[in-house]
């Protein structure tokens, strides 16, 4: 096992090898703000305020921070899409134009409602969801037939999934109107260990708050 610190390429200051773990602000420089801290505005949109696109942390630790700056981006980003597919569904039918400089969904959006220079870059968009099949056939094709019944775990297993998953989209408002192709949107420069752990933390920090607002009702029925 070999580990690199400051036994590697110490040629660099003291500072900017701190960058490395700890960002790009060092002593001396005022405290910038990532993520909601730091708005880009808002844009109203066929009514909805719309924000800007969440811009990325630059200054995680990776040491599980009860305020997790990717778990803060994560929630931003999903916020932004459904404020976005929102702006979509409402500008639909007008001759409104979304701004070619606010990060227009194109997939959501009808050919009217797209920027002029941006409407080769739709068709293109919509030309690749026309190829794709939609229905598994294709896919379930590649692999043999079952002989038997699956076996009872993973029966189990499935229909807990399947409560897990009915449960968090009641209790937890998950926007799932959002498509699978626009799901990777904002991450896709980001490590996907980085976001795995985002939603890890979201997930372990809603389990919590579960368990403390059954405690409290457990106490108060008490």
């Amino acid at each position: 096992m070999t580990f690199e610190g400051n036994t590697q390429d110490i040629s660099t200051s003291v500072e900017e090898r701190m960058t490395t773990v700890f960002g790009g602000r060092l002593k001396g420089e005022p405290p910038r703000s990532t993520s909601r801290v730091l708005s880009g505005g808002t844009k109203k949109i066929a009514g909805v305020q719309v924000p800007a696109k969440p811009q990325e942390p630059d200054n995680c630790c990776m040491s599980g921070c009860v305020n997790c700056v990717w778990e803060i981006y994560s929630e931003d980003l999903r916020d932004w899409k459904h404020r976005r597919k929102e702006a979509a569904e409402k500008i639909a039918g007008t001759k409104e134009k979304w701004p070619k400089d606010w990060n227009p969904p194109l997939g959501l959006l009808h050919m009217e409602n797209v920027p002029v220079e941006l409407r080769e870059k739709k068709l293109e968009i919509d030309s690749k969801k026309a190829e794709q099949p939609h229905d598994l056939s294709a896919i379930r094709s590649l692999f043999p037939k079952r002989k038997g019944p699956l076996p009872k775990s993973v029966l189990a297993a499935k229909r807990k999934n399947i409560a897990l998953r009915h449960n968090y989209e009641q209790k937890d408002g998950a926007d799932q109107s959002v498509s699978e192709s626009d799901a990777d949107e904002g991450w896709e420069d980001i490590p996907v260990y980085v976001k795995a752990f985002a939603e890890f933390e979201s997930k372990k920090r809603l389990q919590k708050i579960r368990r403390q607002e059954e405690i409290k009702k457990r106490t108060a029925l008490v």
